[in-house]
């Protein structure tokens, strides 16, 4: 049909998955004919005999944490629609509910699965099949033909961020090596710019310029620039040569994450130190001002799957 409509569209796509099904078995009785092999009767074995057979594959391997997987994938499976089920029998639509089933339904010892557990659970019952394949219980695995990318997503972690009121207590918390004041200056300046460690290694003076009253900072890395606000002029090193680098001297990676550790233990916060955490702040404080999301997207230079991220970042700090 003409892809003109979502209707046709679906309908190929139906139509193909039918067609790919007859070709697989056709394909399967000529080559039982090329080569000699006798057609069988249909297998008797049981879902429960396949993954069975297919955790002692596993086991075989040395691989007990699979195996461990597997098992309890298999109590998934029972609690689907047992375990007696015949291979030969399982068919899309089997997994299709399958995949609805421990995307919203399947509750587990410990209450409901995650969507990355569920997930792991259709690939490992997948192999199961693709293993009855290899040893001629079924022609080909129906899971092939279902939607699961679309439906079982796997699970980010939020992404983590520092409040207002922890950001102010790191503004009053002096850096915990008085040698190196500097790290505690770019770290601040990182929460109110974005640039990251690399990026504040490389930053020059002749990077930071003033047009019409406005200053802002080049960042080559992203091809893109960074207003500077007053809150973050004033991490700016307090000198009269504006020539090279901007912060000269700075100590290795190693060392400047072993600071800040001590630095957030000083002023009693509960996350870890780092410059991803000081990039999303930057973020939640744009965000939390009113800035448009599209505004942000394009100034930071970030795609919309990553900006989903943070939009989800937001949400569950207002719900909390």
């Amino acid at each position: 049909l003409p892809k003109t409509s979502k209707r046709n569209i679906a309908a190929n796509k139906r139509t193909m998955k039918e067609a790919e099904a007859a070709r697989a078995a056709k394909e399967n009785e000529l080559l039982a004919v090329r080569f000699g092999i006798e057609t069988k009767e249909p297998s008797a074995m049981r879902i429960g005999e396949a993954i069975d057979e297919y955790e002692k594959i596993t086991l075989d391997k040395g691989d007990a944490s699979t195996a461990c997987n597997i098992r309890s994938m298999k109590k998934a499976v029972d609690a689907y629609r047992g375990l007696d089920t015949k291979v030969v029998d399982i068919d899309e639509s089997y997994c299709d509910g399958l995949v609805d089933f421990l995307h919203k339904d399947y509750t587990a010892q410990f209450g409901k699965i995650s969507m990355t557990t569920a997930r792991a659970y259709i690939y490992l019952f997948s192999s199961t099949l693709n293993n009855a394949v290899a040893n001629g219980i079924i022609g080909v695995n129906p899971l092939r033909f279902v939607n699961i990318h679309g439906r079982i997503t796997r699970e980010r972690p939020l992404k983590k961020f520092l409040t207002v009121d922890e950001i102010k207590i790191l503004m009053n918390t002096p850096c915990p090596v008085m040698s190196r004041p500097q790290v505690k200056q770019v770290f601040m300046l990182s929460i109110f710019t974005y640039l990251s460690y690399p990026d504040i290694l490389t930053l020059k003076w002749k990077d930071i310029k003033t047009n019409e009253g406005k200053t802002s900072i080049a960042v080559h890395s992203r091809k893109t620039s960074v207003p500077l606000t007053d809150a973050s002029m004033r991490w700016l090193p307090d000198t009269t040569n504006h020539r090279g680098l901007v912060f000269k001297g700075l100590p290795q990676r190693t060392e400047v994450n072993n600071i800040l550790r001590k630095w957030g233990e000083k002023a009693g916060l509960e996350q870890t130190l780092n410059f991803r955490l000081a990039q999303n702040t930057f973020i939640y404080l744009l965000l939390t001002t009113g800035t448009d999301i599209g505004t942000v997207s394009c100034m930071l230079g970030l795609t919309p799957k990553t900006m989903r991220g943070y939009m989800k970042m937001m949400t569950a700090n207002q719900r909390k």
